[in-house]
C-alpha cells in the first residue's frame, strides 16, 4: 500500500486485497527525487448480480439483506480512537532480509496491541496476522508467499481465520537515506496492517457486494475506497503512537508527510486508477494521522471527488 516513489505501489503503500487477496507495487526515492508510483490489477468486471434475497415461506414473501451494509455502516467507525501502546522499537538499517522481516514483525507486534481493543469494540476479534520477506529471484525460499502478483512488491491475503503480509524484501533495502527509508517502510506496514483491519472487521469480506452490478468504473472506484481507507487506518495507528515513531514534529514528520503526499494512481505506469489520487492519499492519511480515529477514515460513504 504501500517516500516518494521508485516504481509501482502503494505501499508505500499499496495492496490490492480483493476480497482475500491483495497486491501492489512501489518504489522509493530521496525527497530530492520525489515521485510516487502505484500500481495494481483491477478486478475482473462482473456481471450483473442482483441482491441475494431468502424466501421465507412462498415465493411472494421475499427478504433482501443488503450485504454492503457492513462495509459502509461498519461499527470499526464508531470504535473509537487508536490507542498509544507502549512498544520497543529499534532504529535499524534495512540493508539485509533478516534485519528487514525481523523489524517488520515488531511493527505488526505492535499494530496487534493498538488495534486489538478497537477491533474488539467493533463486536470482531483480531487475530495477529503473519509475515513474510520473500524474493522475486527465488520464490520457492518463501512458499507461504507462492505465485506473488506480476509487478507486485508486496500483498496481502487472507488465510484461514487470520492474515498475511507479504512483501518483496530487496525494494526496501536502505542503498538511500536510511532515515526516509526507514519512515517509508513504517508507513507501508501500517497500509498493510489497514488491510489487516479491514479483514477483521468484515470489511474485505462484504466490500465484495459492492464490486456486484458495477461496470469497471464503478469497480475501480470502489476499489480506491478500500485502499485508501487502508492507508487511513494505518495514518491513525502512526498519529496515535507518533511518540513511538518520532513523528512528533520536525525532519522525521515532514518526511512522512511527503511520502504520503506523494503516492497516487499518477504515477501509475500502466494508468490504472485503482489506489486513488496522490491528493486524495494525503488527504485522508493526514486527517487520520490528526485525529487517531477510524471514523475519519470511512471512504465509503465519501464523495466521489474525494476517492478519485
Amino acid at each position: 500500500m504501500a517516500g516518494t516513489a521508485k516504481s509501482a505501489g502503494l505501499v508505500v503503500v499499496g495492496v490490492l486485497a480483493v476480497l482475500s487477496v491483495g497486491a501492489c507495487g512501489r518504489t522509493v526515492a530521496p525527497p530530492a527525487a520525489a515521485d510516487q508510483v502505484v500500481s495494481a490489477t483491477p478486478t475482473p468486471t462482473r456481471k450483473p448480480t442482483p441482491k441475494r434475497t431468502v424466501a421465507t415461506t412462498t415465493p411472494s414473501s421475499v427478504v433482501t439483506f443488503d450485504l454492503s451494509n457492513g462495509v459502509v455502516a461498519s461499527k470499526l467507525y464508531k470504535a473509537g480512537k487508536v490507542p498509544a501502546v507502549r512498544c520497543s522499537l529499534s532504529r535499524p538499517n534495512l540493508n539485509t532480509k533478516a534485519r528487514m522481516l525481523a523489524y517488520a514483525k515488531l511493527l505488526v507486534a505492535c499494530m496487534d496491541k493498538a488495534w486489538g481493543p478497537v477491533v474488539e469494540r467493533s463486536d470482531a476479534y483480531l487475530v495477529p496476522p503473519e509475515v513474510f520477506a520473500y524474493s522475486l529471484d527465488h520464490p520457492s525460499d518463501t512458499p507461504e508467499c507462492t505465485d506473488p502478483p506480476a509487478g507486485a512488491d508486496a500483498f496481502y491475503f487472507t488465510s484461514g481465520m487470520t492474515g498475511k503480509i507479504c512483501f518483496e524484501w530487496h525494494e526496501f533495502l536502505d542503498d538511500g537515506d536510511a532515515t526516509f527509508k526507514l519512515i517509508d517502510f513504517e508507513q507501508f506496514i501500517a497500509h498493510e496492517y489497514g488491510h489487516h483491519v479491514q479483514q477483521s472487521v468484515g470489511i474485505l469480506t462484504l466490500y465484495d457486494e459492492l464490486m456486484r452490478g458495477k461496470k469497471k468504473a464503478g469497480q475501480l472506484e470502489v476499489m480506491r475506497r478500500k485502499e485508501l481507507q487502508a492507508s487511513c487506518l494505518g495514518a491513525a495507528f502512526l498519529g496515535a503512537n507518533k511518540r513511538t515513531f518520532g513523528l512528533t514534529g520536525g525532519e522525521r514528520l515532514e518526511m512522512w508527510r511527503f511520502i504520503v503526499k506523494h503516492i497516487g494512481d499518477e504515477y501509475n505506469e500502466e494508468k490504472i486508477r485503482d489506489h486513488g489520487s496522490r491528493k486524495n492519499h494525503g488527504y485522508w492519511t493526514i486527517r487520520a494521522y490528526t485525529s487517531t480515529n477510524p471514523a475519519s477514515c470511512n471512504t465509503f460513504t465519501a464523495p466521489s471527488a474525494k476517492v478519485s
